[in-house]
């Protein structure tokens, strides 16, 4: 899968950096202050400010999305949402990856409460086109105002949104997206532990409300890693010559580590999940190790032999977050 930015908006994203100085500086301060948990309404302050996270976190955000997105589509490839709600917004970044897996989304609805990030999105739609060029934008705060569910929406995505909201605010409106009769919820925030515990305590109250998790846990069950232990994957996406610079990097690529949770709506027919695949597998010229959290709430560890011909086609290819197929296991 290529989890790089479409060519039209990078593009466009590359056209307003043109001429713009002082770029990698405010880069390397937004960087810093994202690091001390500080929220983008105080950080992006000017459009250079927007402009510069356009530039060093736009590739690596959409990847992320991007990857949780088609997670979605994978366990259920029948849904084709028409109305998208972006929570958090930002840029427009999940929106962008949510056309990629679905491009007949009819309506889109960006939230997001920094003025500088939703003129962003509209000038880069309006350079690259696209779906998000006809997108509702409001500018509204995720912690004082509702789930904006009036209709409910079939996807609602909060990409790297909820990381920058108290747990229980958080909490209410993942609750609110649920109980409004959202179809589908996607939360994608930063690979860490804290943030991985936060989702387990999302994951707890939507399913108390009616919701079942799609991806990446297979169940419904308590989540059976060891206390100190923490779910998350990682997408590697290149880096371009210009974020090169930006960044003062030499390797030409990104590892972006993130934890997601792709909820369903009450009333959805009940679907069998695969093993997800936790780590990244140990092969060796004999083996492969996997470690899988099972649709029966638990967690397995399987060794697959090379000479087990049948079974070490159908894994050799397996990655860190894929589905392990059930006959294998």
């Amino acid at each position: 899968m290529d989890v790089s930015l479409p060519a039209a908006l990078a593009e466009a994203v590359a056209g307003l950096s043109a001429g713009r100085t002082g770029l990698a500086t405010e880069a390397r301060r937004l960087s810093e202050g994202y690091r001390r948990e500080q929220n983008s309404a105080d950080l992006v302050l000017s459009d250079t400010d927007a402009v510069a996270y356009a530039l060093s976190r736009m590739p690596a955000t959409y990847a992320a999305s991007l990857s949780a997105l088609t997670a979605l589509a994978t366990a259920r490839p029948d849904f084709r949402p028409d109305r998208l709600l972006d929570l958090g917004a930002g840029p427009g970044t999940a929106a962008w990856a949510a056309t990629a897996v679905w491009p007949d989304v009819a309506a889109i609805t960006l939230v997001e409460r920094n003025r500088r990030f939703l003129d962003l999105s509209a000038q880069l739609a309006a350079v690259a086109g696209g779906a998000l060029a006809q997108a509702e934008r409001l500018e509204r705060d995720l912690a004082t105002t509702g789930p904006f569910t009036d209709p409910p929406a079939d996807l609602a995505v909060l990409s790297y949104a909820l990381t920058e909201l108290s747990a229980d605010v958080a909490r209410r409106l993942v609750v609110g997206l649920i109980e409004a009769g959202t179809r589908h919820v996607v939360i994608i925030e930063p690979g860490t532990p804290r943030d991985h515990d936060r989702l387990l305590d999302w994951r707890r109250h939507a399913i108390a409300a009616g919701a079942r998790p799609v991806a990446p846990c297979p169940h419904a069950a308590p989540c059976p890693l060891a206390t100190g232990d923490w779910c998350h994957f990682s997408v590697r996406l290149p880096r371009s010559r210009q974020h090169l610079r930006l960044k003062g990097a030499v390797v030409p690529f990104e590892d972006e580590p993130y934890a997601y949770l792709v909820l369903e709506g009450a009333g959805a027919p009940i679907v069998a999940s695969p093993a997800r695949v936790l780590r990244r597998p140990q092969a060796s010229k004999h083996d492969m190790n996997f470690r899988l959290c099972r649709a029966d709430g638990q967690l397995a560890e399987v060794r697959i032999e090379r000479r087990e011909a049948a079974r070490w086609r159908a894994v050799r290819k397996l990655g860190w977050g894929d589905d392990f197929p059930d006959a294998i296991g």
